[in-house]
C-alpha cells in the first residue's frame, strides 16, 4: 500500500519567485520600490541571472512587479485585475445552469450589505460619483456599451461608498461577468427606463442615510434584473 507522494522538485525559478514574494506580502519591499537587479538577486541565490529573469517572469506574471526596460523590476501597485480575469473565465467555463441563480444570490448577499454601509458611511464624493453614473446612464441610454459601463460603475461607486476595500476587491472579479448580465435584457421593453428608476431609489435611500431603504431598494432592482434576464433567456 502506498502511503507517501513522491516529493516534487520545483523549479528554482519558482522557489526564488516565491521567496521574493513572500518578501514583497511582507512588505519588505514597498509598493513602487525598485528589486534588486538580476545580478544582485543572482549572486545572493547563487544562481544564473536567467534563472532570476525567469523568477522575475513568474511574479510578473502574479502581478506582484512591473518590469521597466533598462531599469529594472520594481513592486507593482495591488490590483483585483488577476482575480476578475480568472473568476470570469472560470464563470463562462463552468456554464452550468444554475450559474446565474448562483450569481445573483451572491450579489443579494454582497451588494445588500454594500448599500447598507454605503447610507452609513457614504461621503460627499461618494455620492458625487454615485450622482455622476446617473448621468451617465441618462446620457446614454441608447448606447448599450456606455449604459452598461456606467451601470458596473455604480454598484463598485456603492461597494467604495462602504469605506470597506475589502467589499470592493469582493465585487470587482464579477464585474466583466455582470457586464454581459446587465448587457443581455438592455433591449427589453421598458428595461432602460425601470433601471433608472430603480437605480435612482437606490441613490435617494443611500443620499437619506437609510440603510433598510437603501438595502430593499437594491434587493428590489436585483430580483428585478435577475427576472427580466430569466424571461428573456426563456424567449
Amino acid at each position: 500500500m502506498t502511503i507517501f507522494a513522491k516529493v516534487e522538485q520545483k523549479p528554482l525559478s519558482e522557489v526564488i519567485a516565491e521567496q521574493i514574494e513572500e518578501a514583497i506580502v511582507k512588505r519588505a519591499f514597498a509598493v513602487g520600490v525598485q528589486l534588486p537587479s538580476e545580478q544582485q538577486v543572482a549572486d545572493q541565490f547563487g544562481v544564473s541571472r536567467n534563472v532570476v529573469r525567469e523568477a522575475f517572469k513568474v511574479l510578473k506574471e502574479r502581478g506582484l512587479i512591473t518590469i521597466q526596460n533598462g531599469s529594472g523590476a520594481y513592486v507593482a501597485e495591488p490590483s483585483t485585475e488577476h482575480a476578475r480575469s480568472a473568476l470570469g473565465r472560470y464563470l463562462r467555463m463552468t456554464g452550468s445552469p444554475d450559474t446565474l441563480t448562483h450569481l445573483f444570490a451572491t450579489r443579494r448577499l454582497l451588494e445588500g450589505e454594500n448599500a447598507r454601509l454605503a447610507a452609513q458611511f457614504a461621503t460627499s464624493d461618494d455620492l458625487a460619483a454615485l450622482e455622476d453614473c446617473l448621468r451617465r446612464m441618462r446620457e446614454h441610454a441608447g448606447s448599450i456599451e456606455k449604459w452598461s459601463s456606467a451601470d458596473l460603475d455604480f454598484h463598485v461607486s456603492i461597494a467604495r461608498a462602504t469605506q470597506n476595500p475589502f467589499y470592493v476587491i469582493l465585487l470587482e472579479p464579477l464585474v466583466g461577468y455582470l457586464y454581459d448580465v446587465i448587457a443581455t435584457p438592455y433591449n427589453l421593453p421598458g428595461a432602460i427606463e425601470h433601471g433608472l428608476e430603480s437605480h435612482l431609489a437606490i441613490y435617494e435611500a443611500i443620499r437619506a442615510r437609510d440603510p433598510e431603504g437603501a438595502y430593499r431598494a437594491i434587493l428590489a432592482h436585483l430580483e428585478d434584473s435577475e427576472n427580466r434576464l430569466g424571461n428573456h433567456g426563456s424567449d
